[in-house]
């Protein structure tokens, strides 16, 4: 597990990988590597008040976590320089805006975009999600805005088209400051719009026309002819043997020695090739591409933003898609259409993206997602398939394929876990939500507030407060999944279904057990040491008795009776009233009978009790779940006896990608997290029924 000193090197805070919210999820990550808001605000404290370098290298991840470490970067006391060195995208690039001075390294590029979210529900709870979302993202315009100059209405319309920087470019919107390693006196000059504006201020540096061209932007560059008087060589000064008398001479200026351009140039064109080099080998950009960047004279700053474009421009279009690329700014749109086309066909969708990708197996798809290409192995092609990442896709650090079929896995898994009931709700309230896997309380608060007199002098009586608590902890299950290629190869469409909605099953087995164990071997409360159902808490009766009027009366008598927490006035009730009916399968004929509206012969025989009381059969309950098969309960849904809870963000079962790059084996991780403790008796009677 990663640490906050694992961030300091060097006497720099270097944050690379995913941002996630809390380091208590690394587990999640096994080897990667990752970063969060405490590891950022430990390692910050160790590094002291002073100025701090920091070093970003991150395709981004949870949005909150973002905000957290801008606002603590921005509110260090020596100030912080960060430095893009490759990316910062999603929330790392909101990262960057808290940087006192901001830079990005030759190669490196920011990306900005909407914060993204998921919800199922009605339409109602979809478009008050689509509300929530767009506020969240207005937030993060705003800041945005202030660091780079521009109006938040602007810095929307980045947002919504997810757009890519390079350095100049980042640097011309006023998304950063400048490029790590430029010579500060020339760097001012990338800010002039032509060669005529810059001229006189370079030349006073003592610069040449070459580092002047690498310096202004293309577009002012191509405007702007080649101005004769800087070719002209220096002249040379003749003395004469006897100088005259040396004039006052001000102080000597020491000029930096000026850099070879033949170097420069030949560092220019390594740098190219050497960044194009993987991508030559996998095929993704041609030998011509390189070389016409190195005619063409681009900067080496430039160059990664080229071959983004014309990599992205090159990727096969969706069969009825085919839109236009900005070489400056590339879009997720053609990717994000393809990714969810195909994980809609797989999902049995036929309308939207996944039109396009109808009746696809799951083995062309591979095919397709590697480039298929007619007489070539099918094998190997699948294998490509499997690997292939595309540049601009939203998977990051796992394949194409990999998240394409993760998230079919984990779509299936959350609508199939949605579909099943969970029984255990009728004994469980309004769940809470634990940060991490410490000890929750579910703390209770009452006491004395019966009103009194006041005196003659306006003198109150105080009332006494009083509280206790209950404890639980969420607790996490769960198994691997792996996609084989051998899986792939034979085209196990079923895999989608199967594995998903049995892990759902399981899921709901796990809350299953966890709740109506507490409730059926009558789990002890933390507070007082005593079982859920005892005489002391007057919900246990003292005979047993079958399931009847009069047996119920008394129960409901009990539960009428009970007292406030903390009250110890005789006639301060609670007033519950019971609503559920619980009684294991042995009882569900003697329940349904008691609940049924008859019309009696004679008013002695009616029930009062039919039309308040919902029966509800639970098989955990009965004697072959290791309970009783003549207990029977009262339960009221305003007062439930048991606390359930989950991990904040893990609400419902999630799969993730454990290793996306194996080309023989896609290997996810289902997990389920939830939690659940005896918290209240007031709200519950037991009879033991014979």
């Amino acid at each position: 597990m990663m640490k906050a000193t694992d961030l300091i090197v060097g006497g720099e805070l270097i944050l690379s990988g995913t941002v996630l919210l809390d380091d208590y999820v690394g587990y999640m990550y096994e080897e990667d590597i990752f970063f969060a808001p405490r590891m950022v605000r430990e390692a910050l404290q160790i590094m002291g008040e002073g100025p701090v370098t920091v070093r970003v290298n991150s395709g981004g991840g949870h949005v909150w976590a973002g905000e957290q470490i801008r606002a603590i970067l921005a509110a260090h006391p020596g100030g912080t320089t960060i430095v893009v060195e490759g990316l910062a995208a999603s929330a790392a690039s909101l990262m960057f805006m808290a940087g006192t001075k901001r830079l990005m390294s030759a190669g490196s590029q920011i990306m900005i975009h909407d914060p993204s979210g998921f919800v199922f529900g009605t339409e109602a709870e979809m478009r008050r999600e689509a509300d929530v979302i767009g506020a969240s993202a207005n937030t993060y315009a705003a800041v945005y805005a202030s660091a780079s100059g521009k109006t938040p209405e602007e810095v929307r319309e980045i947002m919504k088209a997810e757009t890519w920087y390079g350095p100049e470019d980042a640097v011309a919107h006023g998304f950063a400051d400048g490029v790590a390693g430029e010579d500060a006196a020339a760097s001012p000059l990338m800010q002039f719009a032509t060669m005529e504006a810059a001229r006189a201020a370079f030349m006073s540096a003592g610069a040449s026309y070459e580092q002047l061209l690498s310096r202004v932007p293309d577009a002012a560059r191509r405007a702007t002819p080649k101005p004769k008087e800087i070719l002209m060589t220096t002249p040379t000064i003749t003395t004469t043997q006897t100088p005259p008398a040396p004039a006052p001479q001000p102080a000597p200026v020491m000029t930096a020695p000026q850099p070879d351009p033949l170097a420069a140039e030949r560092a220019r064109v390594k740098g190219i090739r050497e960044m194009a080099a993987p991508f030559l080998t996998s095929g993704r950009l041609m030998q011509a591409d390189i070389d016409a960047l190195i005619d063409d004279g681009t900067a080496l700053a430039d160059a990664g933003t080229r071959f983004m474009a014309q990599m992205a421009a090159a990727e096969a279009p969706s069969r009825s898609h085919s839109p236009a690329h900005d070489p400056a700014r590339i879009t997720r749109d053609e990717t994000d259409t393809r990714m969810e086309g195909m994980i809609g066909a797989l999902m049995k969708k036929t309308d939207g993206p996944a039109a396009d990708y109808r009746g696809l197996r799951i083995k062309r798809m591979a095919m397709d997602l590697g480039g298929a290409t007619r007489g070539y192995d099918e094998a190997a092609q699948v294998k490509r398939g499997m690997m292939a990442t595309t540049m601009t896709g939203g998977a990051l650090g796992v394949s194409d394929f990999a998240y394409i079929t993760t998230e079919v896995m984990k779509r299936t898994l959350l609508a199939a876990y949605q579909r099943r009931a969970a029984s255990w709700q009728l004994v469980t309230g309004a769940p809470i939500s634990a940060a991490d896997f410490r000890e929750l309380h579910a703390v209770r608060f009452g006491g004395d507030f019966q009103l009194k007199p006041v005196g003659e002098n306006g003198e109150y009586k105080q009332a006494r407060l009083v509280d206790e608590a209950e404890g639980l902890k969420v607790e996490r299950r769960g198994r691997t999944i792996n996609l084989t290629f051998e899986a792939v190869i034979n085209d196990d469409m079923g895999a989608f279904q199967r594995i998903p909605t049995e892990f759902a099953t399981a899921a709901r087995l796990m809350e299953s057990s966890m709740v109506w164990t507490l409730f059926r071997n009558n789990a002890k409360l933390k507070s007082d040491g005593k079982a859920l159902f005892h005489a002391d808490h007057g919900n246990l009766a003292g005979t047993a008795a079958a399931i009847s009027v009069t047996s119920i009366a008394a129960a409901r008598k009990a539960m009428w009776e009970q007292r406030a927490f903390g009250s110890k006035v005789g006639d301060d009730f609670l007033s519950i009233e019971p609503d559920r009916l619980i009684v294991p399968p042995a009882l569900e004929l003697a329940a349904m009978q008691f609940a049924a509206a008859i019309t009696p012969a004679k008013n002695a025989d009616a029930n009062p009790f039919s039309n308040s009381l919902t029966p509800s059969t639970v098989g955990n309950l009965g004697a072959a779940a290791g309970g009783s098969d003549t207990s029977w309960y009262l339960v009221s849904s305003e007062l439930p006896p048991i606390q359930h809870a989950y991990l904040e963000g893990y609400e419902a079962p999630t799969v993730e990608t454990l290793d996306g790059m194996n080309p023989d084996v896609v290997t996810m991780n289902a997990r389920h997290i939830f939690g659940a403790a005896a918290v209240e008796y007031r709200g519950a009677y037991k009879n033991a029924g014979v």
